[in-house]
């Protein structure tokens, strides 16, 4: 047998062998955001409302403003006002060392919120988004959900910038 005449042997017999591909599969699209714990519950927010995630920055006390407030940062050159959320909710953090400060950007909304901890990215089906129900989430912070996801029986709020940035309370911070 010649050699070109044994690659085509060698060539049929493996396609006589090999399995089918398989068919391609519906794309499922998922939703992202970044999870964070406020006040002992888990929330995740939109990935296009958080700018930057910052370790607690360097802040400048402000006089005359609300007590959750802590005061202004220099952010890569921009002064940001920076709110402890837990606090606006009346509530406490949890741990000092985990808290987190998410930048939030909103039109000409520029707000630093510290959080207790933040969670890394989080992926849900866009699909299995719920609409909103009181059951698990704390009262105070309903008004700031827009949607739950749910996964390995854990709920995860969707916590609304654009809400909070609309809410009279929250940006009446004289006192």
């Amino acid at each position: 047998m010649n050699p070109f005449a044994l690659l085509q042997n060698i060539a049929q017999r493996c396609r006589s062998h090999a399995a089918d591909l398989p068919s391609p599969s519906e794309a499922v699209e998922y939703w992202r955001g970044v999870g964070f714990i406020l006040a002992g519950k888990r929330y995740v927010a939109p990935m296009s409302d958080i700018g930057e995630i910052l370790t607690s920055p360097k802040l400048t006390p402000v006089p005359g403003v609300k007590h959750w407030v802590q005061g202004v940062a220099n952010v890569r050159g921009r002064l940001v006002p920076i709110m402890d959320l837990a606090s606006f909710f009346g509530g406490r953090a949890t741990s000092l060392r985990t808290q987190r400060t998410l930048i939030i950007e909103k039109g000409e909304l520029l707000n630093g919120l510290v959080v207790d901890a933040v969670l890394g990215m989080q992926h849900f089906p866009v699909d299995s988004r719920q609409a909103v129900s009181s059951s698990g989430i704390p009262e105070k912070t309903l008004p700031f959900i827009s949607g739950v996801y749910q996964r390995d029986g854990e709920q995860w709020p969707v916590f609304s910038f654009d809400a909070l940035a609309k809410d009279e309370h929250y940006m009446d911070i004289a006192v």
